[in-house]
């Protein structure tokens, strides 16, 4: 199975909530709320981590929460190029959250494309588009619970 996945919402935009979807046959969406992104970079604050390394590190606990209980039917992964210069930053801490829960999944499973581009419309974009607009209910919202246990 190949999936692209996309984000409506920047992580980093602690005013709105944040939504990521995936698409490939089957579609499902996350929605990490404002107020949890708000805690998630106090967290890391205290932590002397910078905001990029803070915003990277949720942008990348979001994609494993959004795929965790699909990854093992996933033959490869194309992430929207959200944070250009970024990926290989991105892809060694989706590993890390993968392997910490115990989940196989290899560095060629994972790449980075422009997914939504004219003429060629990606489900990914529209589904997290459509939940961000509050079209379309979200396969999930994210506790704090979930996010907490991330972030150690």
């Amino acid at each position: 199975m190949h999936i692209e996945v996309d984000q409506s919402g920047k992580v980093e935009n602690t005013q709105t909530d944040t939504v990521l979807a995936f698409s490939d046959g089957k579609s499902y969406s996350i929605i990490i709320p404002a107020r949890l992104k708000r805690k998630w970079f106090i967290h890391f604050g205290q932590k002397k981590k910078s905001k990029r390394e803070s915003y990277l590190l949720l942008f990348s606990a979001g994609i494993f929460l959004l795929l965790k209980r699909y990854i093992n039917r996933t033959t490869q992964i194309v992430i929207d190029k959200e944070y250009e210069g970024q990926e290989a930053k991105i892809k060694a801490m989706l590993l890390r959250y993968f392997q910490k829960a115990g989940i196989k999944i290899t560095e060629d499973q994972i790449d980075f494309d422009q997914i939504d581009q004219p003429g060629k419309e990606s489900r990914a974009h529209v589904l997290a588009l459509s939940v961000f607009r509050e079209r379309e209910e979200a396969g999930c919202v994210i506790g704090e619970g979930e996010l907490s246990k991330l972030a150690k």
